[in-house]
């Protein structure tokens, strides 16, 4: 069964599919839907480099939160854009992976990877179809184990960039910026949202 948490009042005027909000970031279909396992290369780019958040669009104050497993709890290195805390709440609820409701990553392609992502959403366009948002492709993480999942509440971050420096690879965060950590969910628990105390490597700490 589908889980529909309450909409935060600032993700309201977001459209929704299925009474999920479908999120500024994740693609837009042709049909009227959404692919929640595919990003929109461009405004994840805007996310990241406008601190929108990547829930409603909306522009995040203070603290910022960022969603991460195992590899950002060691590396500080998220490659999920940022999000209010009333969404990232929301998001720890609704999305089934997250929230520790799915034991495995899907095996089936993303919505936007067939027939329904051949025609762009946008009457006009020339694109000719979706085409994939480098660096996402979930063909490595399919059928995979879930994991861990956390979430960072952060004062900032910087930006990763891609070696040419075209675009963005990650929101980079020092130590001295977590405020807090929550752990989201565990597999075997589902969801736990619990605080959790953590310590960096402390060349992490002096960078």
């Amino acid at each position: 069964m589908m889980h529909r948490p309450p909409i935060p009042p600032i993700a309201a005027h977001r459209p929704t599919v299925g009474g999920l909000v479908a999120p500024f970031v994740n693609v837009t279909l042709a049909d009227g839907g959404v692919d929640f396992r595919a990003q929109h290369d461009a405004r994840t780019q805007d996310c990241y480099r406008n601190r929108w958040c990547q829930l409603c669009g909306v522009p995040i104050g203070h603290p910022i939160v960022l969603f991460g497993g195992p590899r950002q709890l060691e590396t500080l290195q998220f490659d999920e854009p940022p999000m209010h805390p009333e969404c990232a709440v929301y998001a720890s609820h609704a999305c089934p992976m997250v929230a520790g409701r799915q034991d495995r990553y899907a095996k089936r392609p993303p919505l936007s990877a067939g027939h329904r992502g051949e025609t762009c959403a946008t009457p006009g366009c020339a694109c000719e179809g979706w085409v994939q948002t480098p660096g996402t492709s979930d063909s490595d993480l399919s059928g995979r184990l879930s994991h861990s999942w956390f979430a960072f509440y952060v004062t900032g971050y910087a930006l990763g960039l891609t070696p040419d420096r075209s675009r963005v690879a990650a929101a980079v965060v020092r130590p001295d910026q977590v405020r807090a950590v929550r752990q989201i969910s565990a597999p075997g628990e589902g969801r736990t949202w619990r605080r959790i105390p953590v310590e960096w490597p402390e060349e992490m700490t002096n960078a």
